[in-house]
């Protein structure tokens, strides 16, 4: 069997129809505060998806692809990075027979179609659909007994194409879950592949208790124990290195964590009208985001209650405090920042709290950015310690979407090609710290036989979407412009000439990674329309942005110390692979500039000593990095150490009366904590054996 006959085999395509009373070809995306009604919802959700929702809880008890009904090699499901159920949400229209066959065109190589009752008989007769390996479905016949015959059927296939295959298919007794029994879906590829998925079923039961979810999480630590064990017993080898990683992580280290956290700000309430309770279906939804995205990843998950109003007046207060880079309270900031750690916290268990600190990295869906929090025990915000993904809630309907699709997994590894949009005019002041980030890539980029970089400069909108159109191929866009955000008309966007930009077009490609070199261009206080929001909707899979203004030397900083990494781990210089693990290692570890700089652009005396040279030719910033920092920066007090280390080296240079003295006066603010990446930066992979063996070139893998 070649390559892409394996390949249709392996995945497994689920289309669920929904009823569509017209197909608008032109939507456009919501971007003005009066541009829909919410007055029914919270995260804007389209009622038209509701008959179709138990399609989704169907789908999330079958195999999520052909290697879930076979036995594989343990290493390979518990090293497997990210493999949904791919479903395809798809809208399907009565009353115009030509446009929906046009659109049937898009159902591809179907494994499943599930279809609303009230569109069965016209879907059913309807010969222009791609013909389903188990068939037509309407939801109302979804029951145990398919779902067990569906289980048969795809085992059956894959054992009958897939050469010397073992079978693998789960316990005659599990039956469809209902509410909190749902909470085991994600458990069931692991458990299944283990032989686990009997007494899983006989735990349903216990989660249907007082403190269920404590005891699902501890009863997930317990199977991977004793699965270890289990395999230690038979294998000398892989017994020595168990006990190792044992002793060393005793917890989850190499275990994702999802996370649920729905909520917005009065804000949303009072002036859009929102709801100001979370719709029960709306609960429903984000529960189906959480456990499709933690089946995905074989991950924890945590569903987080709606969250408090105080939280976001926080953040709002926060971002709005910042506005005024000349004016921030770095004190304040600290303070706000440990006020919203411990808020949080109180919505949270202590086991979900040990969970947080010890898994490998989280996926958020929430309009508020938990990687702000100083959590209980630690002096750093969480962004600091773990790789964090933001999947904004709002809309709902777009975040479902997004969701539910098998997301590429990209190589980068191979080719490099970076494009720099530059939208600073020429005579603006700030231009020439921009050239300078420029030149600096440049230089950066001289030495990588396979990375490539263009610099365009951007007048207009429509230079801007030309440009997007002769760099098709381009794999990173860094938008260096000015941003704009405006509470009262619900937006924020980018400045081009003279224009403000949404990137709501329809007609526009966007790279896969976009970073936003602009200020304020994805705050999330009031709850606002970003455009990095709507990067992801043009088609980015992941898009980096700030919540407040920036300082444009410490983001010049910042983005140059991004592409450094970038390019270390491409040579394996790093144990690094993604690109969610390479932003928050240069968040954790950017304290050092942040402590030293200043907050205009002038330099300060702390900069000044840290950059200048000694008799011997050290100079103090590159002794903290090479020689005295190494083995003593703890993530989740990287700020303090830092401070800390930076203080024992100004008083060997007898700076240290100094230093102490600015440290005390002027604190120093954390500006690389108010940036998010939103997306799957997860799923942007700069280092990748296997990738490697098999990428082609200009073809995503």
């Amino acid at each position: 069997m070649d390559e892409a006959a394996l390949y249709q085999l392996i995945v497994f395509n689920y289309y669920v129809l929904f009823e569509q009373e017209g197909i608008d070809v032109d939507y456009q995306a919501i971007v003005s505060a009066n541009a829909y009604d919410a007055s029914q919802t919270m995260h804007v959700w389209d009622e038209t998806l509701n008959p179709i929702l138990p399609a989704f809880w169907y789908i999330l008890h079958l195999p999520r692809m052909g290697f879930d009904v076979i036995d594989n090699d343990i290493e390979l499901v518990l090293h497997a990075h990210d493999e949904p159920h791919n479903i395809i949400p798809y809208p399907y229209t009565v009353s115009e027979p030509l446009i929906q066959q046009e659109l049937n065109r898009g159902i591809v190589n179907p494994t499943l179609i599930i279809c609303a009752d009230a569109i069965y008989d016209a879907v059913i007769q309807d010969k222009t659909l791609a013909s389903s390996v188990l068939g037509i479905v309407k939801v109302s016949e979804l029951s145990t007994a398919l779902m067990q015959q569906h289980w048969q059927q795809l085992k059956d296939r894959i054992v009958e194409n897939y050469e010397n295959a073992v079978p693998c298919v789960i316990d005659p007794s599990f039956k469809l879950t209902e509410w909190d029994e749902r909470k085991i879906l994600p458990l069931i590829p692991l458990a299944n592949q283990f032989g686990y998925s009997k007494q899983l079923i006989d735990e349903v039961s216990a989660l249907n208790t007082k403190g269920h979810h404590n005891r699902y999480v501890m009863g997930m630590r317990q199977r991977l124990l004793t699965v270890y064990r289990k395999m230690a017993e038979n294998d000398p080898q892989f017994k020595a290195r168990t006990e190792k990683d044992l002793i060393e992580n005793p917890n989850f280290n190499g275990v994702p964590l999802v996370i649920t956290l729905p909520g917005i700000m009065k804000h949303q309430k009072k002036n859009l009208k929102r709801m100001q309770q979370l719709p029960k279906v709306e609960k429903e939804v984000i529960q189906i985001l959480g456990t499709h995205r933690a089946a995905a990843k074989n991950a924890l998950y945590i569903e987080m209650g709606s969250i408090s109003q105080e939280l976001f007046t926080a953040l709002a207060d926060l971002e709005s405090h910042c506005k005024d880079v000349r004016k921030i309270n770095n004190a304040y900031v600290w303070r706000i920042l440990k006020k919203i750690g411990k808020l949080l916290s109180q919505k949270l268990e202590s086991h979900d709290i040990d969970i947080i600190h010890n898994v490998s990295q989280l996926t958020v869906f929430s309009d508020f950015p938990i990687g702000l929090a100083i959590l209980p025990g630690c002096t750093s915000p969480l962004c600091c310690i773990k790789p964090i993904s933001y999947r904004p809630l709002t809309p709902l309907t777009k975040a479902l979407q997004y969701e539910m699709l098998k997301p590429p997994q990209i190589y980068l590894g191979k080719q490099l090609k970076i494009v720099i949009a530059e939208c600073v005019e020429r005579d603006d002041n700030i231009r020439s710290t921009c050239d300078a980030l420029s030149q600096t890539l440049v230089e950066l980029t001289k030495n990588e036989a396979d990375v490539s970089l263009v610099i365009e400069e951007i007048s207009s909108v429509n230079q801007f979407k030309q440009m997007l159109k002769e760099h098709t191929d381009a794999d990173i866009l860094l938008v260096s412009a000015h941003g704009t955000y405006h509470v009262e008309h619900n937006m924020a966007g980018l400045v081009i000439g003279d224009q403000i930009w949404m990137a709501d077009d329809n007609d526009i490609e966007v790279p896969p990674v976009v970073l936003l070199s602009a200020c304020h261009v994805m705050p999330r206080g009031h709850g606002v329309v970003t455009v990095g929001d709507l990067f992801v909707r043009a088609g980015a899979k992941a898009v980096l942005g700030t919540f407040i203004p920036v300082n444009v030397r410490r983001n010049a900083t910042l983005i140059a110390r991004l592409f450094t990494i970038i390019f270390e781990v491409r040579r394996g210089w790093s144990h690094m692979r993604t690109l969610d693990q390479i932003w928050s290692d240069v968040v954790g570890t950017n304290p050092i500039h942040e402590i030293i700089a200043s907050s205009s652009l002038k330099y300060s005396k702390l900069e000044i000593w840290a950059n200048t040279l000694r008799e011997d030719g050290s100079f103090p910033q590159a002794d903290f990095k090479n020689k005295y920092s190494v083995g003593r920066l703890r993530p989740s007090h990287a700020y303090e150490d830092t401070e800390t280390i930076l203080r024992e080296i100004a008083y060997r240079d007898g700076l240290g009366a100094y230093y102490d003295a600015y440290i005390h006066t002027h604190g120093y603010f954390p500006e690389s904590v108010f940036y998010q990446f939103i997306g799957m930066p997860e799923n942007i992979f700069l280092r990748n054996a296997v990738m490697e063996q098999f990428a082609i070139e200009d073809d995503p893998i």
